[in-house]
């Protein structure tokens, strides 16, 4: 006998995946989604829509009619259980669908509500058989499709991260690797962080005794500690390693200690985007940057990529270049086609080094460089 208290489905889940997902490692979110007003959210959830998000092509023009992931996909990278994971992606899927964006325009006193997913479609949004269904909805396309101005950050070190914080923290920091460094005030940061006013079931603000708005971590040392323990651990590893220093009033005139007024979070890892002056200057790194150039090698590539590809990685590469462009097979397109070929064979480089750290600290921890002897 069916349970009356949950509705029956009225068509079934694909029992596999419809098409295979082609993911990208790759997140691009709207700036106005990533410094949005978010409500905490189990990690399971985080991690379904940023495998989602990672589908999106950069020539996409619609969204797909749904998207679909396996359950791997989620769970690979953290070690859990295909059981604990079936309950974590369940009550994920009821957050998802729970989930509104709230646009307000305060000068009109317009005010607008949207789910993000779309449950309206004869295609359920659900999970069956290591398959995770999903349907976003059309009306926010705007957000997902075709964006103009936006954050990216990699999956590979987000997807292992367990803390909500973590992952919120890791999306804002992405936003500021040119420059290194984040600062923030203390309500805005409240706000990003799900630390605002506490509301009851329908959204009115609680108040305390003294009629004032009720905080989540009213103590901002609190606030400091709990919002950023997990987030320095678990990001210690990554490119979005940070410190956080808070930032004192300067204006104020009386005694006593100065109160927190901001945040500075600083990236232990910058990412420079511009060439440093010097290697302009310099008499051998001058030229092969100025040879870069006429290939239309970008100077935010060069800045990212030359110090991992060293000169005789850039000469070698030249060589190739200047090789083809005397073939039969001339390169059509320098932009494209000398940019691609810079950064692919930086990443490469890349990857080696990082499958050789992960290595040793595989020998290390298994106690293969003990300095016993034989």
């Amino acid at each position: 006998m069916a349970d009356k208290r949950r509705p029956t489905a009225t068509s079934a889940l694909p029992l596999t995946l419809v098409y295979e997902p082609q993911h990208k490692e790759l997140v691009k979110q709207h700036w106005n989604v990533t410094f949005a007003r978010q409500i905490k959210m189990s990690v399971a959830a985080k991690r379904i829509m940023a495998r989602v998000l990672d589908q999106i092509r950069d020539d996409d023009f619609q969204l797909r009619e749904y998207y679909q992931l396996a359950l791997g996909d989620i769970t690979d990278s953290v070690g859990i259980s295909r059981e604990n994971a079936y309950r974590e992606v369940e009550v994920a899927l009821r957050e998802l669908v729970a989930t509104s964006w709230e646009f307000k325009d305060v000068e009109n006193e317009k005010w607008q509500i949207r789910h993000l997913l779309d449950t309206t479609k004869e295609q359920p949004v659900g999970y069956q058989n290591g398959v995770i269904t999903v349907l976003l909805n059309p009306q926010l396309a705007p957000y997902f499709i075709q964006i103009a101005h936006y954050t990216t950050y990699r999956l590979d070190s987000y997807l292992k991260l367990r803390s909500w914080y973590s992952m919120r923290l890791y999306e804002i920091l992405a936003a500021f690797r040119d420059t290194g460094v984040w600062e923030v005030g203390l309500d805005e940061y409240r706000q990003l962080l799900d630390c605002w006013h506490q509301t009851d079931k329908r959204g009115r603000v609680l108040k305390d005794k003294d009629g004032q708005p009720r905080l989540k971590y009213p103590s901002v040392n609190d606030l400091i500690s709990y919002t950023t323990t997990e987030p320095l651990a678990e990001l210690a590893d990554t490119e979005l390693a940070f410190r956080v220093l808070p930032r004192y009033e300067t204006a104020r005139t009386g005694r006593g200690r100065r109160k927190i007024e901001g945040l500075r979070f600083e990236l232990l890892h910058p990412q420079a985007t511009t060439i440093p002056v010097a290697w302009l200057k310099n008499p051998v790194t001058g030229p092969i940057i100025e040879k870069l150039r006429g290939w239309r090698v970008s100077d935010k590539n060069i800045a990212l990529y030359a110090t991992t590809l060293q000169r005789a990685g850039i000469a070698k590469l030249i060589r190739e270049w200047e090789l083809k462009e005397n073939s039969a097979r001339r390169i059509d397109s320098r932009d494209k086609y000398c940019n691609a070929a810079f950064v692919r064979a930086a990443k490469a480089i890349l990857e080696e080094q990082k499958a050789e750290a992960l290595q040793v600290r595989q020998d290390l921890q298994l106690g293969l460089f003990s300095g016993d002897k034989d």
